[in-house]
């Protein structure tokens, strides 16, 4: 029995198929499938693996709209008490008489009386209707305010003065204590207001 030689065309032929058979499917293995090679309608659910795909891979036609708002859920549970804050500022302190001095006095009537008091944030206030008793004020002293009470440095307040005419005054408060009359409409018996006289000591 003969047994079949091999030729050099036998052999060209075999390697041929051998290589475009191969090469053809090391192709495929090497480079992935790009958009062109997929037609219309190629990908379909059954090949997409569940839960691959995000929000931002869907239409938004296929979104959908937004559901009712749920019902609100059982209120929790109440949480630690927070740490106490600092303590806030002390009340004002009562009205104190003012001091009076030179011959000033309260001027009576229904009307407040002279007096002073420091508030919750340290700032001094003066108030009532006040008059000279001996006659027009000439300038001097109304009051010495202690220590604690006064300024820093020398103020200057508007305040009503007058009895006949009425006008605006002037009165000082220095870093001594000497509240003064400086100025105003004269009379007698003549006025001094205090009230809106405020200052702060720091």
């Amino acid at each position: 029995m003969r047994h079949p030689s091999f030729t050099y065309a036998n052999v060209m032929s075999t390697l041929g198929v051998f290589i475009a058979l191969g090469g053809t499917s090391y192709a495929v293995a090497r480079n992935s499938i790009g958009t062109p090679q997929l037609r219309n309608g190629a990908v379909t659910s059954a090949k997409v693996r569940n839960g691959t795909l995000t929000r931002a891979d869907l239409a938004r036609s296929a979104i959908g709209l937004r559901g009712p708002r749920g019902t609100a859920g059982p209120v929790g549970p109440l949480g630690a008490t927070g740490p106490v804050g600092p303590p806030g500022p002390a009340a004002a302190e009562a009205w104190k008489g003012l001091p009076f001095t030179n011959g000033w006095t309260n001027y009576g009537f229904q009307w407040e009386t002279g007096g002073y008091r420091k508030d919750q944030l340290g700032v001094v206030h003066l108030r009532g209707l006040i008059t000279q008793a001996a006659g027009a004020p000439t300038g001097g002293p109304i009051a010495i305010l202690p220590p604690g009470y006064r300024p820093q440095r020398a103020r200057i307040f508007a305040v009503h003065t007058g009895e006949t005419p009425h006008a605006i005054g002037r009165v000082q408060m220095s870093p001594d204590g000497q509240f003064v009359w400086s100025d105003g409409a004269t009379g007698e018996t003549d006025y001094t207001s205090l009230e809106g006289v405020a200052f702060e000591t720091d």
